[in-house]
């Protein structure tokens, strides 16, 4: 039986942990959980500091990204279309 584990930084972000958006760091540490309670938490790896509600608007912000990059791309192929 084949099975495949997922990697180290998903298992952690599946437990809870908090991971920085920066620099995509797991920190074992510090749950979401924590944060969600007022918490603030600031990545041993870069130095960037976070609160839930930073964490909420980074969120936010990358879905938005998607959906734009998503529209570029359906703009994209409409003007194949046209040609």
């Amino acid at each position: 039986m084949n099975m495949r584990l997922p990697a180290a930084e998903k298992t952690h972000e599946l437990l809870g942990f908090a991971t920085c958006p920066s620099c995509r760091i797991t920190d074992a540490t510090m749950t979401y959980n924590a944060l969600g309670k007022g918490t603030d938490w600031q990545c041993a790896r870069c130095g960037q500091k976070w609160s839930a509600t930073r964490l909420a608007t980074v969120a936010e912000y990358a879905a938005w990204v998607s959906g734009q990059t998503d529209l570029d791309g359906a703009r994209d192929r409409t003007r194949d279309y046209i040609r």
